[in-house]
């Protein structure tokens, strides 16, 4: 990226450089609006690290945050875990698998026992609402996709930009005919990859490290590919490896930010006119309780109904090497569970989620996480195992949250971040009954023995400073403007008062879209 000569003041100062912070600024930048992105992450390196276990994952990782943050999730247990940073928030990381949200997600959370909904967790707008903005965001990120296939689709207007790669791998294969045999409607997962060399910079060379790894030639059509560099080139300025401390107040109206340069240590102060935060749902949350937006408004649901789906891979282990080829397996989606199954007392009423083919890890991320004694074993099986991922809604709970230890600083003087999450009986049923699917999905595809992984990182972090209609029930209006304040906005994942068992990511880009219209 070209020097940019970073001014003192900006019509609109926005924390974060992901799907939410992008969108917004992609509106703005078209309004004729001075926009400053502030990142704490690094410009993704596009080289052979890229797709490089060691350098990503395991010793010394490239874009680990420099600060960690405390993690209570299971009983007595404190866990200390990182972020990945880079700019393109994790867009640059993630497995690129773009839905919209059914149209009932938006009604609000399942209510455990009930085929209802939790009215108090409903969206302030549905599904009809967000259409155009999700079309925008598909076109934007160049999704490829195949319309009606997915028997859970909401409508669409239109066909997809172009269509994934319909030449199935190995595993992909054996997964659609042992889902057809069980008489499931196995489709072709929407993808934000450059598949037809078209909508992107460079063609997909169909390789098997996407989910968790950067793309060395720009084929995943992430934020740092498709947004930001374009939006530089219209006036956009972006501020890297920076961090912002604390949000400074004049009443209830936000006048700048305080922020660290972290390579250097030196801090300085920049003005806005409007500030949004977009950092996601921890980031964001921890921002405005780090500058007391919690004591100036006198909001208490800042960082709480933390959600992030209960999901989970279930492992088939194969008689033969799973993907001698070596190439992407992370094809299908099976998504009859969507909104349930049989329902007794095993299985829950209500929704389900969805189940997708997934691309193993690396040998040595497995061995890393294995337990002593079967580092060595793990790392030989992984070549026979074929996985399929569980993506289930969880329960927005007020206990689960995000919060500031204020006798406690990092490294740049900021108040030290803590998460607490439980999961409830009904996510955990949801998750149980998909996993039981998919058993017998890879049962019938060939597989001898199974072994449940559950996901415990925070990938799909949704819901601490959620939309509602009232500062007694939420941290932002339907706009995304904070309660009590005159130009302050969240606008990220951490809005979402409901999740859906979908990847967020394009709903994430959407409600930016929406939100973002209506700033002046």
């Amino acid at each position: 990226m070209k020097d940019m000569k970073i001014k003192k003041n900006y019509d609109y100062i926005i924390v974060g450089s992901g799907f939410g912070g992008a969108m917004t600024a992609k509106n703005l930048i078209e309004k004729g609006k001075s926009v400053l992105i502030i990142e704490r992450g690094k410009w993704p390196v596009r080289d052979d690290s890229c797709w490089d276990e060691v350098r990503l994952h395991l010793k010394d990782p490239m874009y680990r945050s420099r600060t960690p943050f405390l993690v209570d999730q299971k009983k007595g247990k404190i866990e200390e875990m990182w972020a990945d940073d880079t700019v393109g928030g994790m867009s640059t990381l993630y497995g690129a698998v773009s839905f919209r949200m059914r149209e009932e997600d938006f009604l609000g959370a399942p209510v455990a026992g009930t085929e209802e909904r939790d009215s108090s967790t409903e969206w302030p707008y549905g599904y009809k609402q967000l259409t155009k903005y999700y079309k925008s965001a598909e076109k934007i990120l160049g999704i490829a996709g195949i319309k009606e296939k997915d028997i859970t689709e909401p409508p669409i207007a239109g066909d997809y930009l172009h269509e994934p790669s319909t030449a199935l791998s190995r595993p992909s294969k054996k997964i659609w005919a042992a889902s057809e045999k069980l008489g499931l409607h196995p489709f072709f997962l929407p993808m934000a990859i450059n598949y037809s060399g078209k909508y992107g910079k460079e063609k997909c060379i169909l390789c098997p490290t996407c989910d968790h790894y950067l793309c060395k030639i720009e084929a995943k059509n992430d934020i740092a590919v498709m947004v930001l560099p374009e939006l530089a080139e219209k006036g956009l300025h972006i501020l890297a490896q920076t961090r912002v401390l604390k949000i400074n107040f004049e009443k209830k109206r936000a006048v700048s930010v305080d922020i660290v340069d972290e390579n250097t240590g030196e801090k300085s102060t920049i003005k806005a006119k409007n500030i949004v935060a977009a950092g996601g749902a921890l980031s964001s949350p921890h921002l405005l309780l780090a500058s007391e937006v919690d004591i100036l408004t006198g909001n208490k649901n800042i960082g709480r109904y933390l959600m992030r789906h209960i999901n989970g891979v279930v492992a088939g282990v194969f008689p033969t090497k799973a993907n001698p080829e070596n190439v992407l397996q992370k094809q299908i989606g099976i998504p009859d569970f969507y909104h349930g199954g049989k329902t007794d007392d095993a299985y829950p009423k209500g929704p389900w989620g969805m189940i997708q083919d997934v691309s193993n890890i690396g040998k040595g991320v497995i061995k890393a996480n294995a337990p002593m004694g079967l580092k060595n074993i793990a790392a030989m099986v992984a070549d026979y195992l074929i996985n399929l991922l569980c993506i289930a809604e969880d329960t927005p709970d007020y206990e689960n949250r995000v919060f500031i230890d204020k006798n406690s600083v990092d490294e740049f003087g900021m108040p030290n971040l803590q998460v607490y999450h439980r999961y409830n009986r009904r996510d955990i049923a949801a998750r149980e009954a998909l996993y039981t699917e998919a058993r017998k999905i890879l049962k019938k595809a060939g597989a001898l023995f199974f072994y449940n992984m559950p996901i415990e990182t925070f990938s799909h972090g949704l819901g601490t400073c959620r939309m509602g209609k009232d500062i007694e029930t939420s941290v932002v209006d339907q706009n995304c403007k904070v309660w009590g304040t005159d130009n302050l906005y969240v606008i990220d994942g951490s809005v979402m008062p409901s999740g859906g068992s979908v990847n967020p990511s394009l709903t994430i880009a959407a409600l930016a879209l929406k939100a973002s219209e209506k700033l002046n």
